[in-house]
């Protein structure tokens, strides 16, 4: 493990390296030791309705074919032709029984099969082997209510193990009533620079942000709010495995969003039905806002908001966003919030626009001579008393403004970090991973 490797620049776990944000080889490795060894999401079950309906997306940097199988499960295929690595399907989604390369003609099925070699007999005789030279698939597919992921790494735990305790304030977005959510068509799409995990590191914990980065928006939506303000008590949960949340004590955050009576109504009774779903605590004592699931999966609750910060070199991402929503709530309530998400956090929204800027310049100012050496500040929260007005959750509970979910995720990533792929060029033999559960916070 190289000194650029680990996140922490100092032994009490509260000073973070800058140069885990700019370096080009640390990039590399961790596309081989971090996003090849973790549940990645790539889809939600919503966009497939029949068999082979397809969906491109990526899995670090690797482009990644999600198709829908006859018998209903899901397949990862790899997006690069066996032949000359040409991408086979350069759609966003769409239907296809065969993806056949533009540049040689091979043809290959929703299974990943090699199917077609055009004039295969004249140019191979029987010397080639098709069926060794089907596309890589992702060895590993599981859902959770809706949300499709896959890994490459057969000693990953289960999805809902994986996901652990977090599945407890995720259902709150996934399933707030028992009639579960739906996904609104089409995926927001846009790239920025910026290191990928100043995005991930922020939804995990970040709220102490928003006072000062999304102080003209707070301003102008003031005017909507009817003076209801967030409470000035809030938590943040963090978890060994990476995975960190946020949110404030509970109040009645819809009445304050700018949103049609009829949403508001209806926004009511909802609490009502997930109280009698999921219980009070989740219903009424809290209001989650952020969250990311280790690597790079974030989600807002209140924005009915599920995004995925695709790496794309050490200083730059592309982000893919989807919006789902309540899938009982009435066509106006589900437009108001459709309209809610796109105002805030789409590719022009007033809160996107604000954090693309500050993690832009957080990055490209990490990458100088005497800027690399200077660390990171992570201290806030550390050695604070917990959080006891929430017994009930799960995790790491602290208080709203804390960092406590930052240092847990890079204490996992540079647990992560220290083992190397056996697949990777001169790589040492690979030392075991640490459970995430066996994690302590520094």
């Amino acid at each position: 493990m190289t000194p650029h490797d680990r996140a922490f620049a100092n032994s009490a776990g509260t000073t973070i390296s800058r140069s885990i944000f700019s370096d080009s080889e640390v990039y590399q490795r961790e596309l081989a030791r971090v996003f090849s060894r973790t549940w990645l999401f790539l889809a939600h079950e919503g966009q497939f309705r029949k068999p082979g309906d397809f969906f491109t997306t990526y899995m670090g940097a690797d482009p990644i074919i999600v198709t829908r199988q006859r018998d209903g499960s899901y397949r990862g295929l790899l997006n690069s032709c066996r032949h000359r690595g040409m991408r086979v399907c350069r759609f966003d989604e769409g239907n296809a029984k065969v993806f056949t390369c533009p540049y040689h003609g091979w043809g290959y099925n929703t299974e990943g099969s090699l199917v077609n070699v055009p004039d295969q007999e004249a140019t191979y005789g029987d010397s080639l082997d098709t069926s060794a030279w089907g596309l890589k698939t992702v060895p590993r597919i599981e859902t959770y209510r809706g949300l499709i992921f896959g890994t490459w790494d057969d000693e990953v735990p289960p999805l809902v193990e994986y996901l652990g305790d977090f599945t407890y304030f995720l259902d709150v977005l996934l399933d707030p009533d028992g009639n579960g959510t739906e996904v609104v068509p089409n995926v927001h799409k846009w790239r920025m620079r910026g290191n990928w995990k100043l995005a991930a590191e922020q939804f995990a914990g970040d709220m102490y942000h928003a006072q000062s980065t999304h102080l003209s928006a707070l301003i102008v939506e003031a005017q909507a709010s009817h003076g209801i303000m967030p409470p000035a008590t809030g938590f943040q949960v963090g978890f060994p495995s990476g995975h960190g949340l946020g949110g404030f004590d509970g109040y009645d955050y819809w009445r304050a969003s700018g949103v049609s009576d009829e949403t508001v109504d209806w926004m009511a009774g909802l609490a009502d039905r997930t109280e009698a779903h999921l219980g009070s605590a989740r219903a009424r004592d809290m209001v989650l806002i952020h969250g990311t699931i280790f690597p790079n999966i974030s989600l807002l609750w209140p924005r009915w908001n599920l995004r995925v910060w695709h790496p794309k070199g050490p200083d730059a991402m592309e982000v893919y966003s989807w919006c789902i929503v309540p899938k009982k709530a009435p066509d106006a309530v589900k437009r108001d919030l459709i309209l809610d998400y796109q105002r805030h956090f789409s590719a022009s929204g007033t809160w996107e626009q604000d954090d693309g800027e500050q993690w832009n310049y957080s990055t490209n100012s990490s990458d100088g001579f005497m800027t690399r050496d200077l660390p990171l500040h992570y201290a806030m929260g550390h050695g604070r008393a917990p959080n006891t007005r929430h017994p009930d959750f799960p995790g790491l509970v602290d208080e709203v403004t804390s960092e406590v979910n930052q240092r847990l995720f890079y204490e996992r990533w540079e647990q992560m970090m220290a083992s190397p792929h056996p697949k990777e060029n001169g790589a040492a033999l690979a030392a075991a991973i640490p459970p995430a559960e066996t994690a302590g916070v520094k």
